[in-house]
């Protein structure tokens, strides 16, 4: 019985309780359609408030217009009939609290009404620094000016109008109308919007106002007055008995209700979108986990692939240096044998064959140091566009009338650093191979431009350093590459052509010579869309070094100067030595450097030039003519090497006007450049030989 009772109090309960709620409902929407008319008949009050003052106001200073341009036009110079027109304008508008005449020296001269207002009589106003620069801006405008409010000479707040009047051009003086903000504002708007309260704000000072603005300021609403170059701030509010209706408590007690159910709602919204979001983070950081695995994969590749290419230049380097050396005994043999038999001979020829033969040879090895990073370079500040112009002109005559050559150049484009020679033959070896891509004819364009690589780039390209470069890109269109291909291309002596039509160590000369100088090179090609290489140089702010030609040797090849010759390879070192004294050179002979300090500092005779080879066990060339600068200061040095090792780069690489001769060379070679460098011009006399225990 209990349990049927509760279920025939059940369905009235809940029709009771849907009924008052929907009740609340539209006592809530009554409610708030109140508010919103409310709201709409403020509005409308305060645009009525800002049409009624801005129409006002203009209709006070339009007397006082309409009596200047009168005195304007008749030119009207008598004070006591302006005074009494001043004061029929007066008279019509008791919010004026008086009219003055300024003078252009900013003075008062007189004021109407005169009761009430002696004191203004003489007053400058050109001492007040608001009232002053109202006066000058509305001479310089010629029109009417307003100045700010403030505390008026006599009593209260207010502000002036000024009205510059002028004839023949000239300033005669300004008519000035002091005006008090509540007498004004209690006269515009004594009539306006009975049922609701109004204050006037200029700026956050409140200028008229007969009640405060409630502090809720649901049905305040507001309007700017714009008057000349003032702007007021109207607020407007109903009175108390306008809002009566709306203050009840039951929509409080619905709005409550309501929030209560909302703040449910949204927790339960916030725990499935926490849910929701939770699986969206968590398949995002599988993606961002995917990436970083493929890209850590392609850095891995890419390092791999950069550790073997620079496990591959390094044997390269080794070979090529010790092949240098057995070339300079080979050729230097054959060369000192052919000058010793009759040109006739068939001797001398197979010598001279020998010679070619060595020469080629030291060119092949020329190409393996360059790609083992080996070789010696002579870099200097240079501008790419210049350089890459320069090749340009004798392009045509290498590739045909078939293979048309774009120029797309970076006018503003960054300078570079690096060995000018070298880059020429970077970029000839690039063209011969799209020459050799298109046997048919195409396109070859040569861009260059300004690029910042960033972090994410470089982190793909293991070996570059983030900043500012300069790219130089050679594009074909080509037959193009596979990826298998591309994967070998920079390997020395891979090639795709014939067997007799390519070394295959271009593009292994290339990667060389742009690691050594600090850049990075990429490739990109695809079957039957040509192929694109880019080479990144690192950008430097240094001006572009020009370089001297040099000058042509007229000096003879024979010396009886004494030369010290430093050398660990024992036959280079003999050949050497051969060399110089076929041309009449005293030689010395040290088999380190070691051994060249000991003999300097055990010997008095003067040494005219030292001739030290750039990488030896123990100390470097570089460092022995250090040592023997502080022993013999001025000594002339003269370098030579076939390559320097990666521990010794910072050596090698020598610095201009270093004097470098690279092996092999034969014995006109050697003297043509000891002969050189023995007639430069010393910068002082401390630069002359001089014999032990000299000082510096």
């Amino acid at each position: 019985m209990h349990a049927r009772f509760i279920d025939r109090l059940l369905s009235p309960a809940i029709f009771g309780l849907t009924t008052i709620l929907i009740a609340l409902i539209l006592w809530l929407m009554l409610v708030a359609h109140r508010r919103i008319e409310i709201q709409a008949d403020v509005a409308q009050q305060a645009g009525f408030v800002k049409t009624k003052m801005e129409s006002e106001l203009r209709e006070r200073i339009l007397p006082l217009q309409r009596l200047a341009r009168r005195w304007q036009d008749q030119g009207l110079t008598d004070d006591q009939q302006m005074e009494s027109d001043a004061g029929l304008v007066t008279s019509g508008y008791p919010a004026d609290q008086a009219i003055e005449w300024v003078a252009p020296t900013l003075r008062v001269l007189w004021a109407a009404p005169e009761r009430g207002n002696e004191a203004n009589i003489g007053v400058d106003l050109g001492a007040v620094p608001e009232v002053r620069a109202t006066l000058e801006e509305a001479d310089h405008n010629n029109s009417t000016m307003v100045a700010a409010g403030g505390d008026l000479r006599q009593s209260g707040r207010g502000f002036l109008v000024c009205v510059p009047v002028h004839s023949s051009g000239k300033l005669k003086g300004f008519l000035v109308a002091v005006f008090h903000y509540q007498e004004l504002l209690s006269t515009i708007l004594q009539d306006v919007a009975p049922d609701y309260w109004v204050a006037i704000y200029d700026g956050n000072k409140e200028v008229y106002g007969p009640a405060a603005p409630p502090r809720n300021g649901r049905y305040v609403r507001e309007a700017d007055i714009e008057f000349q170059q003032l702007t007021w701030r109207a607020l407007v509010w109903p009175k108390a008995g306008a809002v009566a209706y709306a203050r009840s408590s039951l929509p409080t007690l619905v709005l409550s209700s309501g929030i209560l159910l909302a703040l449910t709602l949204a927790f339960a919204v916030y725990m499935a979108e926490t849910a929701q979001l939770n699986v969206q983070k968590l398949e995002a950081a599988n993606r961002e986990l995917e990436r970083e695995i493929a890209g850590r994969e392609q850095a891995e590749e890419a390092l791999r692939h950069a550790q073997k290419m620079e496990a591959v230049g390094r044997l390269a380097g080794g070979v090529a240096h010790d092949f240098n050396n057995l070339l300079m005994v080979i050729r230097g043999q054959a060369a000192l044998t052919q000058n010793s038999v009759a040109p006739s001979s068939s001797l001398s020829r197979e010598l001279g064959e020998i010679v070619k033969a060595a020469d080629r040879a030291s060119s092949l090895t020329r190409k393996l140091l360059a790609f083992g990073r080996k070789q010696v370079l002579r870099p200097r500040v240079l501008d790419l566009n210049a350089l890459v112009t320069q090749v340009a002109e004798i392009l045509p005559s290498v590739l045909g009338e078939d293979i048309k050559v774009n120029m797309a150049l970076e006018p503003d484009l960054g300078r570079v650093k690096a060995d000018s020679a070298q880059l020429e033959q970077v970029i000839m070896n690039l063209v011969f191979n799209a020459r050799d891509a298109m046997p048919h004819g195409g396109d070859l364009t040569i861009e260059t431009a300004n690029r910042d690589l960033d972090e994410a780039w470089i982190r793909s390209h293991p070996g570059v350093q983030a900043g500012p470069h300069v790219t130089l890109v050679v594009r074909d269109t080509g037959h193009g590459m596979d990826d298998e291909t591309q994967s070998h291309v920079f390997e020395p002596f891979f090639t795709t052509k014939d067997t007799n039509k390519g070394s295959g160590l271009g593009l292994a000369t290339v990667y060389g010579i742009v690691h050594q100088s600090g850049g990075y090179i990429t490739v990109s090609s695809k079957l039957g869309f040509g192929t694109v290489i880019q080479i990144y140089l690192p950008r430097v702010e240094e001006p572009v070094e020009v370089v001297e030609a040099p000058k042509p040797i007229v000096q003879p090849l024979q010396g009886k100067e004494r030369i010290l010759v430093v050398e660990d390879d024992d036959a280079v070192r003999r050949m050497t030595l051969e060399f110089l004294k076929i041309s009449g050179y005293k030689v010395i002979e040290a088999r380190s450097a070691a051994d060249a300090i000991e003999w300097v500092k055990s010997h008095d005779e003067a040494i005219d030039l030292v001739l030290t080879d750039v990488v030896m066990p123990g100390m470097k060339g570089r460092e022995l003519a250090e040592r023997l600068a502080q022993l013999r200061a001025g000594t002339k040095v003269l370098y030579m090497s076939a390559h320097a090792e990666d521990d010794a780069i910072s050596i090698g690489i020598l610095s201009p006007g270093t004097a470098f001769i690279e092996k092999p060379f034969g014995p006109d070679q050697l003297a043509a450049k000891v002969r050189d460098v023995l007639s430069r011009t010393s910068l002082s006399s401390d630069d002359q030989p001089l014999r032990r225990g000299a000082q510096t």
